[in-house]
């Protein structure tokens, strides 16, 4: 699995109401839970699998599928929820006929819930983030953390581009 983004950690995390406190509160039980794990207990999925668990498998024809998903806390401030509403309109209103096809998927998970913990060091997350994740034969390939949209949350049309355009690039490469 590869990742592929750019930006600044700190700039981001200027950006949301989560506190450091609440990120160092998940990272210590997400580390509490790994230690509690015992070796006699039953063995878990591998991570690449279980992360996606829930997506409906793309279509016979349709070999690479793509999700773009947005990553959230339970504490969700104004901008994490234009961040939301942003990605879900140029995502769905930008690619109908591939999600129509099966090909593309948008879902909205929310980080903090116990069954989705596992994601924040999956995809490296430490606050809200749109992901693109491509899957091949059901095993995700590649996966990329569109880090702009914090910067461009303040215009609409550019932050709709910057989506879309990652994505169209995105789903181009699964079609080689």
């Amino acid at each position: 699995m590869t990742y592929s983004g750019s930006g600044s950690l700190a700039t981001a995390s200027r950006r949301c109401a989560t506190s450091r406190t609440d990120i160092d509160f998940r990272l210590a039980a997400v580390t509490v839970l790994l230690l509690l794990a015992s070796p006699l207990a039953p063995a878990a999925p591998a991570a690449d699998t279980a992360a996606f668990d829930s997506v409906e498998p793309a279509p016979a024809e349709a070999p690479v599928q793509v999700i773009a998903t947005y990553f959230h806390g339970n504490r969700r401030c104004a901008t994490c929820r234009k961040l939301e509403a942003y990605a879900q309109e140029a995502v769905t209103g930008g690619f109908p006929d591939e999600i129509a096809a099966g090909v593309l998927q948008w879902r909205v998970v929310n980080f903090d819930e116990d069954a989705n913990a596992h994601f924040l060091e999956d995809y490296e997350l430490f606050s809200q983030a749109v992901i693109l994740s491509r899957l091949e034969g059901g095993k995700e390939t590649v996966w990329k953390n569109l880090d702009r949209i914090w910067t461009l949350v303040g215009d609409q049309e550019a932050y709709l581009a910057y989506v879309r355009s990652e994505l169209r690039t995105f789903l181009a490469a699964g079609a080689d």
